[in-house]
Protein backbone atom coordinates (compact mmCIF):
# COMPACT_ATOMS: atom_id res chain seq x y z
CA UNK A 1 0.00 0.00 0.00
CA UNK A 2 2.85 2.39 0.74
CA UNK A 3 4.27 1.81 -2.74
CA UNK A 4 0.89 2.56 -4.34
CA UNK A 5 0.60 5.85 -2.46
CA UNK A 6 4.06 6.90 -3.75
CA UNK A 7 2.96 6.50 -7.39
CA UNK A 8 -0.30 8.37 -6.77
CA UNK A 9 1.69 11.39 -5.56
CA UNK A 10 4.35 11.33 -8.31
CA UNK A 11 2.01 11.18 -11.34
CA UNK A 12 0.41 14.65 -10.82
CA UNK A 13 3.86 16.17 -10.33
CA UNK A 14 5.12 14.76 -13.63
CA UNK A 15 2.07 16.02 -15.52
CA UNK A 16 2.82 19.52 -14.23
CA UNK A 17 5.99 19.56 -16.34
CA UNK A 18 3.83 20.17 -19.42
CA UNK A 19 2.62 23.53 -18.10
CA UNK A 20 4.00 26.46 -20.12
CA UNK A 21 6.81 28.19 -18.23
CA UNK A 22 6.46 31.93 -17.55
CA UNK A 23 8.66 34.32 -19.53
CA UNK A 24 11.85 35.45 -17.76
CA UNK A 25 12.01 39.06 -16.62
CA UNK A 26 13.53 41.62 -18.98
CA UNK A 27 17.28 41.53 -18.61
CA UNK A 28 20.62 41.77 -20.43
CA UNK A 29 23.82 39.82 -19.96
CA UNK A 30 25.85 41.62 -17.30
CA UNK A 31 29.25 42.45 -18.75
CA UNK A 32 30.81 43.06 -22.14
CA UNK A 33 28.72 42.70 -25.32
CA UNK A 34 30.13 42.50 -28.86
CA UNK A 35 28.27 45.04 -30.99
CA UNK A 36 28.21 44.96 -34.79
CA UNK A 37 27.46 48.24 -36.59
CA UNK A 38 25.87 48.91 -39.97
CA UNK A 39 26.22 52.49 -41.20
CA UNK A 40 22.87 54.13 -41.97
CA UNK A 41 23.99 57.70 -42.72
CA UNK A 42 27.03 59.92 -42.37
CA UNK A 43 30.60 60.19 -43.62
CA UNK A 44 34.02 61.12 -42.33
CA UNK A 45 35.90 60.02 -39.23
CA UNK A 46 32.73 59.15 -37.31
CA UNK A 47 31.39 56.82 -40.02
CA UNK A 48 33.96 54.03 -39.82
CA UNK A 49 32.66 51.93 -36.95
CA UNK A 50 32.31 48.20 -37.67
CA UNK A 51 32.23 46.65 -34.20
CA UNK A 52 33.22 47.37 -30.60
CA UNK A 53 32.71 46.26 -27.03
CA UNK A 54 29.89 47.82 -25.03
CA UNK A 55 29.43 47.07 -21.33
CA UNK A 56 25.83 46.53 -20.26
CA UNK A 57 23.97 45.90 -17.03
CA UNK A 58 20.48 45.96 -15.56
CA UNK A 59 19.24 47.81 -12.49
CA UNK A 60 15.96 46.68 -10.91
CA UNK A 61 14.16 46.94 -7.57
CA UNK A 62 13.21 43.35 -6.65
CA UNK A 63 9.50 42.81 -6.03
CA UNK A 64 8.55 46.36 -7.02
CA UNK A 65 6.92 45.49 -10.35
CA UNK A 66 8.72 48.51 -11.83
CA UNK A 67 10.41 47.86 -15.20
CA UNK A 68 14.20 47.75 -14.86
CA UNK A 69 16.62 50.27 -16.30
CA UNK A 70 19.52 49.32 -18.56
CA UNK A 71 22.93 50.96 -18.90
CA UNK A 72 25.30 51.15 -21.88
CA UNK A 73 29.03 51.83 -21.35
CA UNK A 74 30.93 51.91 -24.69
CA UNK A 75 34.55 50.78 -24.38
CA UNK A 76 36.06 54.01 -25.85
CA UNK A 77 34.31 56.06 -23.16
CA UNK A 78 35.01 53.63 -20.32
CA UNK A 79 38.73 53.71 -21.17
CA UNK A 80 38.76 57.51 -20.87
CA UNK A 81 36.74 57.90 -17.69
CA UNK A 82 39.67 58.97 -15.47
CA UNK A 83 40.49 61.80 -17.89
CA UNK A 84 37.01 63.36 -18.07
CA UNK A 85 35.14 63.29 -14.79
CA UNK A 86 32.72 66.04 -15.83
CA UNK A 87 30.83 64.04 -18.47
CA UNK A 88 28.84 60.78 -18.22
CA UNK A 89 30.59 57.77 -19.77
CA UNK A 90 27.38 55.69 -19.49
CA UNK A 91 23.95 56.00 -21.10
CA UNK A 92 20.84 54.77 -19.31
CA UNK A 93 17.24 54.09 -20.28
CA UNK A 94 14.15 52.33 -18.93
CA UNK A 95 12.39 49.26 -20.24
CA UNK A 96 8.71 49.85 -20.89
CA UNK A 97 7.66 46.59 -19.18
CA UNK A 98 8.99 44.24 -16.52
CA UNK A 99 8.45 41.18 -18.72
CA UNK A 100 8.77 40.67 -22.52
CA UNK A 101 5.74 41.52 -24.62
CA UNK A 102 3.81 39.06 -26.74
CA UNK A 103 6.49 39.54 -29.42
CA UNK A 104 9.12 38.22 -26.99
CA UNK A 105 10.92 41.57 -26.87
CA UNK A 106 11.90 43.97 -24.10
CA UNK A 107 11.86 47.57 -25.31
CA UNK A 108 13.71 50.67 -24.12
CA UNK A 109 12.87 53.55 -26.51
CA UNK A 110 15.14 56.34 -25.24
CA UNK A 111 18.43 56.85 -23.41
CA UNK A 112 20.48 59.60 -21.85
CA UNK A 113 23.55 60.66 -23.80
CA UNK A 114 27.00 59.28 -22.96
CA UNK A 115 30.03 61.42 -23.82
CA UNK A 116 33.68 61.91 -23.04
CA UNK A 117 36.31 64.45 -24.08
CA UNK A 118 39.31 62.47 -25.30
CA UNK A 119 42.80 63.44 -26.41
CA UNK A 120 43.89 62.22 -29.82
CA UNK A 121 47.35 60.91 -30.66
CA UNK A 122 48.27 64.33 -32.11
CA UNK A 123 47.41 66.03 -28.82
CA UNK A 124 44.15 67.63 -29.92
CA UNK A 125 40.94 67.04 -27.95
CA UNK A 126 37.61 65.88 -29.32
CA UNK A 127 34.27 65.02 -27.72
CA UNK A 128 32.84 61.55 -28.40
CA UNK A 129 29.08 61.24 -27.98
CA UNK A 130 26.78 58.21 -28.04
CA UNK A 131 23.01 58.63 -28.28
CA UNK A 132 21.24 55.27 -28.21
CA UNK A 133 17.54 54.67 -28.95
CA UNK A 134 15.02 51.96 -29.82
CA UNK A 135 16.67 49.13 -27.90
CA UNK A 136 14.96 45.77 -28.55
CA UNK A 137 16.26 42.91 -26.39
CA UNK A 138 15.36 39.28 -27.06
CA UNK A 139 13.53 38.11 -23.94
CA UNK A 140 12.69 34.47 -24.64
CA UNK A 141 13.97 31.67 -22.42
CA UNK A 142 16.22 30.54 -25.32
CA UNK A 143 17.84 33.98 -25.72
CA UNK A 144 17.43 35.74 -22.36
CA UNK A 145 19.00 39.15 -22.89
CA UNK A 146 21.93 37.92 -25.00
CA UNK A 147 20.88 39.28 -28.43
CA UNK A 148 19.57 42.75 -29.17
CA UNK A 149 19.30 45.60 -31.67
CA UNK A 150 19.35 49.38 -31.26
CA UNK A 151 19.85 52.63 -33.14
CA UNK A 152 22.94 54.74 -32.45
CA UNK A 153 23.77 58.33 -33.28
CA UNK A 154 27.53 58.68 -32.85
CA UNK A 155 29.53 61.91 -32.95
CA UNK A 156 33.20 62.84 -32.98
CA UNK A 157 33.35 66.61 -32.63
CA UNK A 158 31.33 68.08 -35.51
CA UNK A 159 31.10 64.75 -37.37
CA UNK A 160 27.90 62.70 -36.82
CA UNK A 161 26.83 59.32 -38.19
CA UNK A 162 23.92 56.99 -37.49
CA UNK A 163 24.17 53.23 -37.17
CA UNK A 164 22.08 50.15 -36.66
CA UNK A 165 23.62 48.13 -33.83
CA UNK A 166 23.34 44.36 -33.30
CA UNK A 167 24.64 43.14 -29.95
CA UNK A 168 25.57 39.72 -28.60
CA UNK A 169 26.68 38.57 -25.14
CA UNK A 170 29.39 37.81 -24.20
CA UNK A 171 32.16 39.61 -26.09
CA UNK A 172 34.88 37.17 -27.22
CA UNK A 173 37.96 37.87 -29.34
CA UNK A 174 38.36 35.64 -32.41
CA UNK A 175 42.06 35.19 -31.78
CA UNK A 176 44.14 32.10 -31.13
CA UNK A 177 47.17 33.70 -29.59
CA UNK A 178 47.87 36.51 -32.04
CA UNK A 179 46.33 34.77 -35.08
CA UNK A 180 42.76 35.51 -36.20
CA UNK A 181 40.66 32.34 -36.07
CA UNK A 182 36.86 32.51 -36.50
CA UNK A 183 36.54 28.98 -35.08
CA UNK A 184 37.35 30.39 -31.64
CA UNK A 185 33.90 32.03 -31.57
CA UNK A 186 32.18 28.62 -31.39
CA UNK A 187 34.52 27.00 -28.88
CA UNK A 188 34.12 26.85 -25.08
CA UNK A 189 36.09 29.53 -23.25
CA UNK A 190 37.27 29.81 -19.64
CA UNK A 191 34.46 31.62 -17.83
CA UNK A 192 31.84 32.91 -20.26
CA UNK A 193 31.33 31.37 -23.71
CA UNK A 194 29.13 32.27 -26.67
CA UNK A 195 26.07 30.03 -26.92
CA UNK A 196 26.99 27.42 -29.59
CA UNK A 197 23.50 27.90 -31.08
CA UNK A 198 24.40 31.50 -32.04
CA UNK A 199 25.72 31.94 -35.61
CA UNK A 200 28.82 34.15 -35.51
CA UNK A 201 31.52 35.63 -37.68
CA UNK A 202 34.85 37.31 -36.95
CA UNK A 203 34.96 41.07 -37.51
CA UNK A 204 38.35 41.59 -39.15
CA UNK A 205 38.72 45.24 -38.08
CA UNK A 206 38.36 44.52 -34.37
CA UNK A 207 38.89 40.74 -34.04
CA UNK A 208 35.56 40.48 -32.23
CA UNK A 209 33.13 37.59 -32.59
CA UNK A 210 29.88 39.22 -33.71
CA UNK A 211 26.41 37.85 -34.35
CA UNK A 212 25.52 36.85 -37.91
CA UNK A 213 22.00 37.71 -39.03
CA UNK A 214 19.25 39.55 -37.23
CA UNK A 215 18.02 38.59 -33.75
CA UNK A 216 16.59 36.18 -32.92
CA UNK A 217 19.43 34.38 -34.70
CA UNK A 218 19.98 30.67 -34.07
CA UNK A 219 21.71 27.90 -35.97
CA UNK A 220 19.05 25.48 -37.31
CA UNK A 221 19.06 22.18 -35.45
CA UNK A 222 19.36 19.04 -37.59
Amino acid sequence: MKTLRAFVVIVPLLSACDVEQPRPQCTVGRGEHAVRYTLVSGSGACAGKTAEIVGMQIFRTPGSGIPPSVEFKPAPLAANSVNDLDNPRSASGDFTTEYPGDNGLCEAPSFTEARQRVTRADGTAVELRYQWSNLLVQGSAAIPGTQWTADLEYSEGECTATYRAVGMFPAIRCLRGTVRDPAVCQQPQPGLSIDPAFPTRCDESTNLCVLSGEPPSLIPQR
